[in-house]
């Protein structure tokens, strides 16, 4: 049976655990806004300026690439909160069991969660992606 100090060192714990993983949870919604805002917004303004600045653009395989940079981002991270959904059921479902039958359930892995991860990197990295070749055609076409 746990003394006093010990129970009191478990409850901060907890309590700093449980205020890690609400951080976790907000940061994440904050990125997912971040990407989902500037790439819809890239595409937006990246039409605006060809529209008004540059008629005959050159190079458009950069602007191309930009663009499918911003929409593969924005389908990452879309995609990523479907799976995401998915992969709470399933973590759900692997703490019931280990809940049950703890060694069985050491051995269960959340491959969703694995990939929204990789969804969530994916999205960064497609954004970027998208930024650094909008740069480069807005640089090709600066009358």
């Amino acid at each position: 049976m746990p003394n006093n100090a010990e129970e009191k060192e478990r409850q901060e714990y907890l309590e700093e655990r449980k205020l890690l993983i609400n951080a976790e949870v907000e940061g994440s919604k904050s990125f997912d806004k971040a990407i989902l805002t500037l790439s819809a917004s890239a595409i937006g303004l990246s039409i605006t300026f060809i529209q008004q600045l540059t008629p005959t653009p050159q190079v458009e395989k950069l602007l191309y690439v930009a663009w499918s940079g911003f929409i593969l981002a924005l389908l990452s991270t879309l995609s990523s909160f479907l799976l995401s959904q998915s992969a709470l059921r399933r973590q759900r479902e692997i703490i019931d069991q280990y809940y049950e039958n703890k060694k069985s359930a050491q051995k269960l892995k959340n491959w969703q969660a694995i990939i929204t991860n990789w969804l969530n990197w994916l999205s960064i990295v497609f954004f970027i992606v998208g930024v650094i070749h909008l740069v480069l055609f807005s640089i090709n076409n600066f009358p």
